[in-house]
């Protein structure tokens, strides 16, 4: 269930949590020492670290708490267009993130932006966004204007240009951006380590919020902390010196499945058969698979959500519409046919409320792929069967192993 097992699991990696204490420079010298000493500015130090320069001068501008969530939610609809969280959320339900039900994307997703922070990069506008009672003398704000200052620099030479990246690209590149900016923030805090013997309130409103949230956006906000997949993959790159980090900001992962140790050359795109003229298209997009561990995680084990999210290899979702209702087809596709046929027989696990509305669903596993379908009647579920599910083109390449009948994907019931 919601996090079961994950701590433990990855103990192993704690001696690379907070390597970039040493990794980003050799030099003990506390920051503050040293901009007292070599008279460099926080942008400078911030510069100096990351081993990049800004391109223009950082703007940083005080805004009242309005302001602050109001730009958020600009962002927010940007990235995803109109009415795209509200399907995404749909989506998400659909295939078994049972939270979404009743509870707002765009609210977590604001929540995660602006709750327990101080700060935020106004990616449209290149800008640092900071509250009215902002303090640079306070220690903790110090340390917070490193990491924003840190963000700002990476967008300026690896910008995530809104709306353009697909869901995983975005997850992918913004968890890494935010975990650069928090290991530079960890290594502030352990030379000021008086000052944060004790959890701050915004830690401890952080934790409470990421408790809080449906499991798909906790995973979002667990990416950067300290045994986060960001973190772990950031700084094991750095500590084994496979790669520097001026490469990966100008060079960042393509994909989460990237972040959790896959090789992105392994990934093949999935495309979904045309649909019927009678539905409408709302949504088409892919989980990723850091979302598929999450999701399988939560059906089943830590350990089986591991191993299934490192065999993944593609996958692909339509949310769509008729007159009977809304519906999901979502195709996913495997290293193996054994991970097919598992993931099938956990997806298959469904935790519907007992007055939930009645739906079609099923779940089938050909080779190495594995169909969700997921109707709100019988009828569309029987359309989906008569899809032109082709081998030997690009919808299925290399994958010879799905039973067709008469060109038809005969086995989905």
């Amino acid at each position: 269930m919601k996090g079961a097992g994950t701590l433990a699991s990855l103990t192993g990696a704690a001696i690379v949590a907070g390597t970039l204490l040493a990794l980003f420079k050799s030099d003990p010298q506390s920051a503050a020492t040293e901009e007292q000493e070599t008279g460099l500015s926080i942008e400078a130090y911030v510069e100096d670290t990351l081993g990049l320069r800004f391109k223009t001068t950082p703007e940083i501008h005080r805004v009242s708490q309005e302001i602050f969530l109001a730009r958020i939610e600009e962002n927010l609809a940007a990235q995803f267009g109109p009415g795209g969280l509200a399907r995404r959320s749909r989506a998400l339900e659909l295939m078994g993130f049972h939270e979404f039900a009743g509870r707002s994307m765009g609210e977590g997703l604001a929540a995660l932006q602006s709750t327990g922070v101080r700060g935020w990069l106004d990616e449209r506008e290149k800008h640092l966004l900071i509250p009215n009672d902002f303090n640079e003398e306070n220690v903790e704000d110090r340390v917070i204007l490193h990491g924003l200052l840190a963000r700002l620099l990476i967008h300026q030479h690896s910008p995530m240009v809104i709306g353009r990246l697909s869901d995983d690209e975005w997850i992918a590149q913004s968890g890494l951006h935010s975990a650069i900016a928090e290991s530079l923030k960890a290594r502030l805090r352990d030379e000021s380590r008086k000052a944060f013997e004790v959890p701050t309130s915004l830690v401890t409103t952080r934790e409470a919020l990421l408790a809080s949230l449906p499991i798909y956006l906790a995973a979002l906000g667990e990416l950067p902390q300290e045994r986060g997949v960001g973190r772990i993959y950031l700084e094991t790159r750095l500590r084994t010196k496979s790669r520097t980090l001026p490469g990966l900001i100008e060079d960042p992962p393509q994909s989460t499945f990237e972040l959790l140790g896959g090789d992105p050359s392994a990934i093949t795109p999935v495309t979904i058969p045309a649909p019927p003229v009678d539905q409408e298209t709302q949504l088409e997009e892919s989980l990723g698979a850091l979302q598929i561990q999450t999701l399988i995680e939560w059906l089943e084990s830590y350990e089986q959500a591991q191993a299934l999210a490192l065999l993944w290899r593609g996958d692909r979702y339509r949310l769509f519409a008729n007159t009977s209702g809304d519906h999901l087809l979502w195709v996913c596709r495997w290293e193996t046919e054994a991970a097919a046929i598992r993931a099938a027989e956990i997806l298959s696990q469904r935790h519907e409320k007992p007055d939930a509305p009645r739906r079609s669903f099923s779940v089938v596993s050909q080779g190495k792929t594995t169909i969700l379908a997921n109707c709100a009647d019988d009828e569309t579920l029987e359309s989906i069967r008569k899809l032109q599910w082709s081998t030997g083109t690009s919808r299925f390449p290399d994958h010879r192993d799905i039973t067709l009948s008469g060109g038809n994907l005969s086995s989905l019931r």
